[in-house]
């Protein structure tokens, strides 16, 4: 009696390679790389990746650590650019003189100074409105909710993309 056909994750684990190949995945979706383009690297097509992903937890959960590292990554950088960070240029200068060339290695420490944008940013994720410059408009706007001078409704809704649900304001005078 002949047994199911192993799709490839199970071939991969039958083989030894499943734990490499997971992270291999991880590190390239930490380094931006699409759910396509690992699915290039791994020479089958987009469609077989996210089957793959629905019957194997390890699967999606090898593109979900790379999500997670990725923003963790970039959650750094800005950071970095909002306190300003010191870094070091190096400029390499070749010189003919009557004995040869002489080579002169010059050094440079610099400051990056603090990114304004990057404060904001930080400031307004990390402890909300009272940070926002929009704030007295923010404020102002809740308390009209909440005295139902006015209500927010979708104007339409996308069922396969719920996430560009267009919002309007209707006035209650």
């Amino acid at each position: 009696m002949k047994g199911k056909m192993l799709d490839l994750y199970e071939k991969w684990e039958a083989s030894g390679h499943l734990d490499a190949k997971l992270k291999s995945i991880s590190e390239m979706v930490s380094k931006r790389a699409t759910q396509r383009q690992v699915a290039e690297y791994l020479g089958i097509t987009e469609k077989t990746i996210i089957k793959l992903r629905k019957v194997h937890p390890k699967l999606n959960n090898a593109f979900q650590y790379g999500d997670e590292e990725l923003k963790h990554k970039l959650l750094d950088a800005v950071y970095r650019r909002a306190i300003g960070f010191e870094y070091e240029e190096t400029q390499t200068v070749i010189e003919e003189t009557k004995t040869g060339t002489k080579k002169r290695i010059t050094k440079f420490k610099k400051q990056s100074l603090p990114d304004i944008a990057a404060i904001k940013y930080l400031l307004v994720t990390k402890f909300g409105i009272e940070y926002n410059e929009k704030k007295a408009e923010i404020e102002l706007m809740a308390k009209r909710l909440e005295r139902g001078e006015e209500e927010w409704i979708n104007e339409y809704r996308d069922e396969e993309n719920i996430g560009t649900d267009r919002v309007r304001k209707q006035s209650k005078k």
